[in-house]
This record gives C-alpha cells, structure tokens and sequence, in this order.
C-alpha cells in the first residue's frame, strides 16, 4: 500500500466554509492533508425559494431551517420570519445573494426565467424545479426538493399521495366560471381548467389561457358556479354587487347563491392544497 493511501482516513461532521456560507459535510476522505468531502453526503443549508410553491413544500417537508429567502407573496405563517428577495414575477439576482445562499430553487412562476442561468453564472446553484405548469411536473417536483433538503423518503411519499389525490372525480355536469376579478378567467389549457375537469365540472370559459371574457362571453357560459380571487372581493362589490350584474344575474350561479371567493392560490396555480381544492369543487356543485 502506498504511503498516500495509508493517510486515508475517514472524518465525520467536517465543516467547510465556502464563498457564501458554512456547509456542513456529513462525511469527508482525508488524503494526505487534503479534505475531500464526499459527493452524496454534500448538504444545503441556506436556501432561497423564490416562488411560493416551493416554499410551502420546504415546510410541508420539515426543512424549514433551511430557508433563508422567500418570494414576497408566501404567506406561509411557517415562514413569517424568513426574510422576502422580492416578488417571483420581477426577481433580482442582486436580492437573493444578499441573504447569501448555497442554493436556489425555484418553479415556472419565477420571472424572468434567465434568473436561473444567471445565478449559477454567479457561482450559485438555482435549480427550476417546475419547468412545467403540470400535475405530473409539480409532483416531480416534490421529490426534486425532497432530494436537495435531505428528504428524499419523505419527499417521494408526499409526491405520490398528492399526486393520487388529484385524480379525476365523478362528474357533475356542472358548469364553473374561474375568475381573477370578474372579468378575467381561467379559460382552456389553464390550472383551473384543469381542477375543473379533474372535480367532475365543464370549464363554461370560451376562451384559452387566462383572459378577459366580455360580458356577452360571461352570459353564454351559463355558469352554475362562479368563484373569484378573494383579494379582489371589495373591486367587485361581494356577492351581492356582483351577482346583480345582468350576465351574472342571468346565470343558475347568480339566482342559486353559487357565486363563491376563494384565495387565488388555490385556482391559479398547483399547490400542497390542490386535492383539497378539488374536494371543495366537487362539493358546491351539489
């Protein structure tokens, strides 16, 4: 055996500092004074989740330490403390280095998209997680994070369980109208398109991906149930403003009471709460 490989010795708990923070290798070779960490036991203990999806599967996965930047949007009460680097729609590499981390992940919803190649041109691993705005890429996604915080198992058991609660329920026939503030919906091809579908309901939008619909669109959807982004409530009057108006009050939703206000979040993008979502779709349609 040569005199080099008989200094190899193995150490536990190295700490390594790097550019922008201490990494803690849970195992390490020592070739002659040489530190060599080894590749499966590297760790990340300062991340950045730029948009909030991934946020809220960091906690949902029990790393919450970890994280040491959040878009501006989360309102995770998990992550009340975790300082913002700015919203996911006009993010700078500029505010998420000033926390100073060794990795960044992020989704679909981050803008603009060139933030991922940037950061790593600055030396700092950003990963988009969710190229895709798809129930398969947002379950891919949760092992993905799994992985880089270190929980693997956990991550692979949360991605099969929400992804076998989204499956398609029975259907109702009903007709649903989602809408940013009463004007703009969520038409074909979209998130709520999807959830649509998959709670048993018809999409009754005549248009494809997000967009305004005229009044005469909102009266030729004959909606059994309308649901708008809650935060946009007061713009629209409530409920009783809003169903008032002629194409609303035409409607089975605005003479049945089905006009409903419902967080944005759960309608315009995927989340940890989406099988709820789709429980609670199914259920005002009866």
């Amino acid at each position: 055996m040569s005199s080099v490989l008989s200094k190899i010795i193995l150490t536990n708990n190295l700490v390594i500092n790097t550019k922008f923070a201490t990494r803690t290798i849970s195992s390490a070779v020592i070739i002659g004074s040489l530190a060599v960490p080894s590749l499966s036991a590297q760790a990340y203990e300062r991340i950045v989740a730029m948009s909030p999806d991934v946020a809220d599967v960091v906690v949902a996965l029990g790393a919450t330490n970890k994280l040491v930047g959040k878009d501006a949007t989360n309102n995770n009460p998990a992550l009340k403390n975790v300082p913002t680097v700015g919203l996911h729609r006009n993010i700078t590499a500029e505010s998420v280095l000033a926390v100073k981390p060794d990795l960044v992940l992020g989704s679909y919803m981050v803008q603009p998209a060139s933030i991922y190649q940037r950061l790593n041109g600055l030396k700092v691993k950003a990963v988009n997680v969710a190229p895709k705005e798809e129930i398969s890429t947002f379950a891919s996604s949760i092992k993905s994070i799994g992985s880089y915080v270190d929980k693997k198992s956990a991550g692979l058991q949360l991605a099969n369980r929400w992804q076998a609660e989204m499956s398609p329920m029975a259907k109702t026939g009903k007709r649903y109208l989602l809408s940013y503030d009463g004007r703009i919906v969520a038409g074909k091809g979209t998130v709520g398109d999807e959830l649509i579908r998959r709670a048993g309901g018809i999409n009754a939008a005549n248009v494809s991906g997000l967009k305004p619909m005229s009044r005469e669109g909102w009266l030729a959807a004959k909606p059994d149930v309308i649901i708008i982004a809650d935060h946009n409530q007061a713009v629209v009057g409530g409920v009783s403003q809003f169903s008032k108006r002629p194409e609303v009050a035409a409607s089975a939703a605005g003479k049945n009471g089905g006009v409903h206000f419902w967080p944005a979040d759960d309608f315009l993008r995927y989340g940890l709460n989406s099988p709820q979502v789709l429980k609670k779709l199914n259920a005002v349609a009866r």
